[in-house]
């Protein structure tokens, strides 16, 4: 086996130049491999890595691999299967695995040191369709109102994506709740869960400190936002925080570094009761084209299990600020 510079071929990617993940990458027999340690810097909940910076590695060694034995970097669109089935906290080492098999279908597998379980395991599909989602794009408008129209949800100072005091790069995303009210509203309208990313007149964009290819939003931030949209629905289903089971993820593109976009996520249903009881969110990010229509970048939906000790964490580890001043 060869250890290879990560570099090669990711000149621009914030992963591999500020081993934001990883530092070295061996190549294997049908892909390649590698290993991290769960820092700080890649909080989500308190003392627990953010799930959506797992499968940022991850969809970083995927390309890695592509290019390794295909010779250039990944094409999209492309859709994703994670099932995460093992818990994980800062400070544990992990292996990172990235294999083609069955001609071009990619497998993913990032274990914990010292378990026998897969913290977390992927299968990426290449050379699908354009994705589009069953449920109606709300009305562009709803992502330009005022943000007295839009109730801000918490934030953990630290989390990757939320956090707003971190010593280490993150995306500062607030996260808002609001209702929808269109052509598919019943009783009033239909409560949602709504992000923004990006802006041309931001200089520099944050964007451009999360690059992969050259001028381009690296796919981990697009799984980062929806994993936190998507689990954010659960207050709209009944007060529910949970973890993420299963995550199915599409992206159609990846956005240029200057392109702002929205993310939507409608009440999830749920299913069981008690300890079992789980949430089916769907998110969706959006960029609006110029006729006003919405085009889909990237979607995912998934299954949360809930759990009442998530709650009462969250009650303690987040910060409830006040909205005024606060804008979407």
């Amino acid at each position: 086996m060869l250890t290879v510079d990560p570099a090669v071929g990711h000149e621009a990617c914030f992963v591999c130049q500020k081993a934001f993940c990883f530092s070295s990458i061996t190549d294997t027999v049908s892909g390649v491999e590698s290993e991290m340690c769960f820092g700080p810097q890649h909080e989500g909940w308190q003392g627990i890595p953010h799930g959506g910076v797992a499968m940022t590695a991850l969809l970083d060694l995927a390309d890695h691999c592509w290019l390794r034995v295909k010779g250039e970097n990944l094409p999209y669109p492309i859709v994703i299967e994670w099932r995460f089935a093992d818990a994980v906290a800062i400070g544990d080492k992990m292996l990172l695995k990235a294999e083609i098999r069955d001609g071009d279908t990619i497998f993913l597998s990032m274990q914990r040191q010292g378990s026998e379980k897969i913290y977390l395991k992927a299968e990426i599909g290449v050379g699908v369709e354009i994705h589009k989602v069953g449920f109606n794009p709300p009305d562009p408008r709803v992502f330009f109102k005022s943000g007295a129209e839009h109730q801000a949800l918490a934030i953990y100072d630290n989390c990757f994506v939320c956090g707003q005091k971190r010593l280490q790069p993150g995306l500062q995303r607030r996260f808002f709740k609001t209702v929808i009210k269109d052509n598919d509203c019943e009783n009033g309208g239909r409560p949602a869960v709504i992000v923004r990313f990006g802006s041309a007149t931001e200089k520099p964009p944050l964007a451009a400190s999360f690059q992969q290819a050259a001028g381009r939003l690296h796919p981990g931030v697009l799984a980062a936002l929806l994993d936190e949209l998507c689990g954010w629905s659960g207050v709209l289903a009944g007060d529910l925080y949970g973890y993420t089971v299963r995550f199915n993820l599409n992206i159609n593109r990846l956005p240029a570094l200057d392109e702002e976009f929205f993310g939507f996520s409608p009440t999830p249903s749920v299913r069981g009761r008690g300890t079992r009881q789980f949430y089916m969110p769907q998110g969706v990010l959006y960029r609006k084209k110029q006729d006003g229509s919405l085009d889909i970048i990237a979607a995912a939906s998934g299954q949360w299990l809930a759990r009442d000790q998530l709650r009462q964490q969250f009650d303690v580890s987040h910060i409830d600020e006040e909205l005024a001043g606060i804008i979407f």
